[in-house]
């Protein structure tokens, strides 16, 4: 006699096998379909290590059985970083050095690829590279006068380890407008190899004169918005122009408009192919808070009101088209703040000239987070934002889309209070985190930043809710010890709710907290700077 046995009544450890031959998508696809594909796909540790991999693009939707060739590979170095930054883990300094500069405090500091440096605009008559890594062999300084050319009024430094790549800009300059429809250079770029400031091989000229054409004639003045951006092929410059008349005051007040008299003219971007040799200019918005490229093609922007824009080029070289506008909530832009602060992953694009340096694991961004640290009279706080919101998959409409807050912010959105005296650093999913004490913080505590007097230790918080699946299993031998966490009561009116949960740990190793220290967090490990004596001390942990 035959008996008739349905899917759904095979043993769990069967139905999980036959999961694990599907390719990602499919199983996503049958999680969503019943209680029992959801459970068994939550609860495999196997199958989340899988989608895990499909996440950070380490497998592709054609991808079948879990054990293919070079999966495995992959499985083995997910689980050993997965086991980085356990509970109650220990700090063993890998790397310390000492780093002499004339002007302090130092804001401008950046850490990628195991490479600390600074940029010398308006703070440090020297470049620094330092290679922070066991074998320091590529740690460069040059003054400011070797840096720019003669003729060149020093600007911006940006510099990419993995592409070997240094950009030097000059200062923009003020220009006199006598025809507008003409393009009129503002400021001039060289490209560089950082290991020996010769002329980069990859790049189609070694300098470029960058351009913009004005509204109409008059005497303008040029400043760069912030920093200059590298991401992968292109450089992006965020600048803006002023109108303003010529010096020439006859002391008479006549209340006529003088044209272009302080014009305030908005937000440009310089978006800059080094490889093959040209730049265009486009408008982009008002003036903001903050610009952050996402990768080539997307820009993110912090608005003053509350707002975050999402734009994406139209095409290889077409202006910036504004996409979704997310609304935060009121209780963050009331009238009591003084400041944003942004803190982002960095960027791994481009083709690496230095393969040795790409970190083994890169986090997609569906799997990376933005913080938004809020210095308020009121009380300061930080709002952690899953990246996914600027993944293609948001993209649905071709016409700007208006996103209120109560549609986006409760699915995507951490909120903590905060004291801006504890420092942040993040990347990918996770976030270091400065505190005094040496124990998970409480749902809604008021955090107390470090004093200069004191120590502090630094908590690791992980927002990847694969990792808090397989910390949450059972059947997991390799599932790190952490502390499940969520950060419960929101703000006191309310407006915020989000339930999510993360995951905490802390490092039992005091740090002394002078004045003007920094902390930046990279894949497996983290980097300490201080001053002491106008000297900057470095540690890597």
């Amino acid at each position: 006699m035959t008996m008739t046995v349905g899917f759904l009544s095979l043993p769990t450890e069967l139905i999980c096998r036959i999961l694990t031959l599907l390719n990602p998508r499919d199983i996503n696809r049958c999680a969503m379909t019943c209680n029992t594909f959801c459970t068994v796909v939550r609860n495999s540790v196997g199958i989340q290590y899988k989608l895990e991999l499909y996440a950070q693009g380490l497998i592709s939707t054609e991808t079948g059985a879990m054990h293919s060739n070079g999966i495995s590979g992959k499985m083995c170095s997910l689980k050993k970083l997965a086991s980085l930054w356990r509970s109650d883990f220990q700090a063993n300094p890998i790397f310390e050095t000492v780093v002499t500069a004339a002007t302090f405090p130092m804001p401008f500091q950046f850490v990628t690829c195991g490479f600390w440096w600074t940029d010398p605009y308006m703070t440090l008559d020297t470049f620094h590279i330092q290679d922070c890594r066991t074998d320091p062999k590529l740690s460069r300084a040059w003054s400011t006068n070797d840096l720019f050319p003669q003729h060149w009024p020093p600007g911006f430094v940006a510099f990419d380890p993995l592409q070997d790549l240094m950009a030097v800009f000059s200062e923009p300059h003020c220009t006199t407008v006598t025809d507008a429809e003409q393009d009129h250079h503002i400021f001039s770029v060289e490209f560089r190899l950082a290991s020996s400031q010769r002329p980069h091989p990859n790049a189609v000229c070694a300098s470029l004169e960058c351009k913009h054409t004005f509204d109409a004639p008059g005497y303008y003045r040029t400043d760069f918005a912030q920093s200059p951006v590298i991401c992968g092929d292109r450089v992006f410059v965020f600048y803006c122009t002023d109108g303003a008349d010529d010096g020439a005051d006859d002391g008479a007040d006549d209340g006529a408009d003088d044209g272009a008299d302080d014009l305030m003219s908005g937000i440009f971007i310089q978006v800059i192919n080094w490889r093959k040799g040209y730049a265009n200019s486009h408008y982009l918005c008002q003036m903001d808070r903050y610009y952050y490229p996402v990768d080539e093609q997307k820009i993110v922007v912090i608005g003053h009101k509350g707002l975050i824009y999402l734009y994406t080029l139209q095409g290889l070289d077409g202006a910036p088209q504004r996409r979704i506008t997310y609304h935060l909530p009121k209780s963050c832009y009331d009238s009591s703040l003084m400041g944003t602060v942004i803190h982002v992953h960095p960027s791994f694009h481009g083709k690496a000239a230095r393969s040795e340096l790409m970190p083994s694991y890169v986090p997609s961004l569906e799997s990376q987070i933005m913080f938004l640290e809020f210095l308020s009279f009121a009380g300061d706080a930080i709002l952690v934002i899953d990246m996914a919101i600027f993944s293609d998959m948001a993209l649905h409409s071709d016409t700007p889309v208006n996103v209120p807050w109560s549609d986006w912010g409760p699915q995507h959105v951490y909120y903590f209070p905060h004291d801006r005296n504890s420092r942040i650093s993040v990347f990918g999913s996770k976030m270091a985190y400065a505190l005094p004490q040496d124990r998970v913080p409480d749902p809604g505590q008021r955090l107390e930043g470090p004093s200069t007097e004191s120590y502090f230790y630094v908590h690791i918080w992980d927002f990847n809710k694969r990792v808090i699946a397989r910390s949450q299993s059972i059947k997991d031998p390799d599932s790190p010890d952490f502390f499940i966490c969520k950060p419960a009561r929101m703000t006191d009116s309310g407006e915020i709710f989000s339930n999510h949960a993360y995951t905490a740990t802390v490092c039992r190793t005091p740090f002394p907290m002078p004045r003007y220290s920094r902390m930046f967090l990279e894949l497996d490990r983290l980097t300490l700077t201080w001053v002491r004596v106008h000297r900057l001390n470095i540690a890597t942990v």
